[in-house]
């Protein structure tokens, strides 16, 4: 059989943690697991995107073309799991470019299990996995996130009431699961997972069947991606509905942040 654990999210939910770890310790692992992050298979990862932000047939057919390329590059006949991780494999965050749910990560999810099975045929056995959050939480992490990524304006009452769909994550989790009968779907909160040994990887160390030996191996660094304790949030609300133009908006954010860093 050949083990493929798929991470695909969410965003907001210790991805950026469990991505660090794994390029971190890619050297200990490599002789038991095979690792492909979002840098291995960028143009499947924009596909999943564009689908997210403007659904049609061609736009799902492309993520199946990439994903078809993606797995006619592993081969067949090694032993170890395979694990791929992206949040980005949902889709774009929630926000973005109008996109207020996770409608696509179903779609992209059901392309990749189609390709994997096309390449490994029976021999597949295919776990997909989801890092999960409280809805208060992930809401104010999503909208600190594109305060300081993007222009946006919305106060977090507002942006949580047009994002609340994007919250319940266990629903689309329920939509994978439908889409891929034959996988097993697995949803791990991180609540939960951050107090684990390895942190939000332990639940795809347990997937990919990785033993305490290979464990006890891994740098386990601290949360990556991390709020600032400062409170910046209204700072950056404010900033975002300045007149400041692009440029002078961006150098205020940098300057800000290193500020907060630093504190």
């Amino acid at each position: 059989m050949t083990r493929v654990v798929v991470h695909a999210g969410f965003h907001k939910t210790g991805t950026s943690s469990v991505q660090t770890m794994l390029r971190g310790n890619r050297a200990a692992l490599e002789p038991h697991l095979r690792i492909l992050l979002k840098e291995d298979f960028e143009p499947l990862t924009e596909a999943a995107r564009a689908l997210s932000h403007r659904p049609s047939d061609e736009a799902l057919a492309a993520v199946g073309r990439y994903a078809a390329r993606l797995f006619r590059r592993v081969a067949k006949d090694d032993p170890r799991p395979l694990l791929l991780s992206s949040e980005d494999l949902s889709g774009l965050l929630p926000g973005r470019r109008g996109v207020t749910d996770y409608g696509a990560a179903p779609l992209v999810m059901a392309k990749l299990a189609e390709n994997a099975r096309y390449r490994f045929g029976a021999a597949l056995d295919l776990a997909v996995c989801f890092s999960t959050r409280g809805a208060p939480d992930w809401l104010r992490s999503s909208w600190w996130q594109s305060l300081r990524s993007t222009r946006l304006t919305e106060d977090f009452d507002t942006y949580a009431r047009r994002l609340a769909p994007a919250a319940d994550m266990a629903a689309v989790v329920a939509e994978v699961q439908a889409a891929l009968p034959d996988a097993q779907v697995t949803s791990v909160p991180l609540e939960r997972s951050r107090e684990m040994p390895q942190g939000p990887l332990t639940p795809l160390l347990d997937l990919a069947g990785l033993g305490q030996a290979v464990r006890d191996t891994l740098e386990v660094p601290g949360p990556v991606n991390a709020q600032p304790e400062a409170r910046l949030a209204e700072v950056f609300l404010a900033l975002n509905r300045s007149e400041l133009d692009d440029a002078r908006l961006s150098e205020a954010k940098t300057a800000l942040r290193r500020i907060a860093t630093r504190a």
